[in-house]
């Protein structure tokens, strides 16, 4: 089983003040025998491969053209923050990479795959000066040298000698990694580098909180500058001072993968217009997180945002909401009452789950968007509205036209500028970013103090496709920071507790998708043992009994007969689980 905690090591010096190295290597340096297996060389189908990924062969000439083609084109910081952040997300990458190859191993060599990576890949050799690392207690700290590093020597040459290091893509990798490993924003700074005059470079990797001024590197990772924004204007230069609500760790809107900073690239293009935007994504990405974003970026900022959730007004009344009703305009309309749109003049509203709009209302939107005026039911006043559309779906709208449940007409004009949320499966680097988020919100919200994550939650964490979301992983966590004793860091056990599992009445129904996961894991040994899985699990008795149960009605079909033959247990025996569990399960309200 892995160890939560890393031998805790750092540079050793002799009589003579000098350090060495080539002893701690001995003593504490993986080797990188399994990682070079994995190389793979094919002239004849011109593929190199590094544990099945595609590898490409370029020369240092071309890296140092690229450099400095990129800051012609984009300037040096925005050349520096796309470097950045390609490398913070193959970083992420590689640390799945690293949990599940050396999973048995120590954290510190798990841990070195990165490093060992860039090694075999040409990139750096990378040598590590100090690594102190507690996944229960959450801590970290480290400091490398690096040796003949490719992009620094390419930076060096193209741009020359100067007052910045050159390491951005090599630290946005050390970053990524770090922070998908540990499952924690952590910050790697280059304080020492040969582009500029330095002998070697020096880096020194800790959380992102413990650096005083983390966004200094925190912003690269961004796909822009996050400036405090008022009435569609930035305040300040382009190296303004994000507004503090935005920054890691605390801002409302958190992420680092590409696929976050391009939905966020494309918001802040779009923000100053009047174009109306629609966003996409499956249900709790964060759609209407990013609608405000574009409020409080747009000219409108100073005017009202309201919030409209279709899915959740009736039919019947969901054209009063919009648009507001006069006095006797149907039974129960006692008097006149303003709808959304006179509510949010001069503002945005923001209509989530659009797809569900009447064919009524669907028809009075499309004349609001066409003509800028509206009627209240009941009433022949035409009204002007001075209203921003920004709307939402997790439905197909091009299927739903085709089935005629969606207005064609209508779908055009909301979709000039649409704007696609990727699911969290598909943006893992934000996972250590959005769990940190959400635990530090969480701690403050119930007035706890928890440590973090345990290395074996991050690693689920990671491997789980979130079906959820983003909302999936904030109530997660509030429920593991209710259950978790302060002092302690959260593990499987204090998202699973609690009634998580619930038996519907043919016996096989699994609500919890998290439990599921787990479950799966353990039945199916997650690659080791099933009984280093279980312990390693954090699962109770009673609950490893409940694993085994919910499996056997599962593999059964809910036959509870045949489930119990599996079990070696009478049908009495397991009816009776059945029916505890449903007792349980309507006690604690679920």
């Amino acid at each position: 089983m892995p160890s939560e905690t890393c031998p805790i090591w750092q540079r050793e010096e002799d009589a003579s003040g000098q350090v060495d190295f080539a002893r701690m290597k001995r003593l504490a340096e993986p080797l990188v025998e399994d990682l070079r297996q994995s190389f793979r060389f094919d002239p004849d189908t011109a593929e190199i491969t590094l544990n099945g990924e595609r590898m490409v062969l370029t020369d240092n000439r071309g890296l140092g053209s690229m450099r400095r083609e990129l800051i012609a084109a984009l300037g040096y910081e925005r050349a520096r923050g796309v470097a950045t952040r390609m490398g913070y997300g193959m970083g992420a990458a590689d640390a799945q990479l690293a949990r599940s190859l050396r999973k048995d191993d120590d954290v510190f060599a798990g841990f070195a795959v990165g490093p060992q990576l860039h090694a075999l890949k040409g990139s750096v050799k990378v040598e590590p000066i100090v690594f102190r690392a507690n996944h229960a207690e959450g801590s970290f700290y480290s400091e490398y040298y690096w040796h003949n590093s490719a992009e620094c020597c390419a930076h060096r040459d193209a741009v020359g000698i100067g007052p910045y290091p050159g390491g951005w893509q090599q630290v946005g990798y050390a970053s990524g990694y770090a922070s998908a490993f540990f499952g924690r924003p952590m910050i790697f700074r280059e304080l020492q580098c040969i582009a500029m005059g330095h002998e070697r470079c020096f880096l020194v990797g800790k959380p992102a909180e413990e650096w005083e001024n983390a966004d200094e590197e925190a912003r690269w990772f961004r796909a822009e500058e996050y400036a405090d924004r008022t009435g569609g204007r930035a305040k300040g230069a382009a190296r303004a001072e994000p507004s503090e609500d935005l920054k890691i760790g605390t801002r409302s809107i958190v992420g680092a993968s590409a696929g976050f900073n391009l939905a966020l690239h494309l918001v802040d293009r779009v923000a100053r217009t009047r174009a109306p935007v629609l966003f996409t994504g499956e249900s709790g990405v964060g759609k209407e997180v990013f609608a405000r974003e574009l409020h409080k970026r747009s000219d409108r900022a100073e005017g009202p945002l309201i919030a409209v959730n279709c899915a959740a007004i009736p039919e019947t009344l969901i054209e009063a909401e919009l648009f507001g009703v006069e006095r006797g305009a149907y039974t129960g309309a006692d008097g006149a009452r303003a709808g959304r749109f006179e509510r949010a003049e001069g503002g945005t509203l923001f209509l989530d789950e659009i797809a569900t709009l009447s064919p009524g209302a669907q028809a009075k939107l499309l004349r609001v968007l066409q003509e800028s005026e509206f009627e209240r039911v009941g009433a022949s006043k035409v009204m002007k509205a001075n209203v921003r559309l920004i709307a939402a779906t997790n439905d197909d709208l091009h299927a739903n036209v085709a089935k005629g449940l969606f207005r064609a007409d209508l779908l055009h004009r909301i979709t000039t500028f649409p704007i696609h949320i990727p699911p969290l499966r598909d943006r893992r680097e934000d996972i250590p970013l959005l769990a940190n988020h959400f635990l530090r919100k969480m701690c403050k919200r119930h007035g706890r103090t928890i440590k973090g994550f345990t290395d074996t939650l991050v690693r689920h964490f990671h491997d789980y496709r979130w079906p959820g979301n983003v909302r999936e992983m904030e109530n997660l966590v509030e429920r593991a920071v209710i259950l978790a004793n302060d002092g302690e860091a959260i593990d499987i056990h204090h998202l699973t507790i609690s009634g998580a599992v619930a038996i519907d009445d043919d016996g096989g129904r699994v609500d919890n998708p998290f439990w599921s996961f787990v479950l799966d894991r353990v039945r199916n040994g997650d690659g080791d043992r099933v009984e280093e899985t279980m312990l390693d699990s954090g699962l109770s008795k009673d609950e490893l009994v409940d694993v085994a149960i919910a499996g056997a009605l599962r593999r059964s079909g809910g036959n509870v007969t045949e489930a119990a033959q599996m079990l070696k247990m009478s049908r009495s025996q397991l009816n009776y689980w059945i029916r505890k569990n449903s007792r349980d399960d309507a006690g604690s309200g679920a």
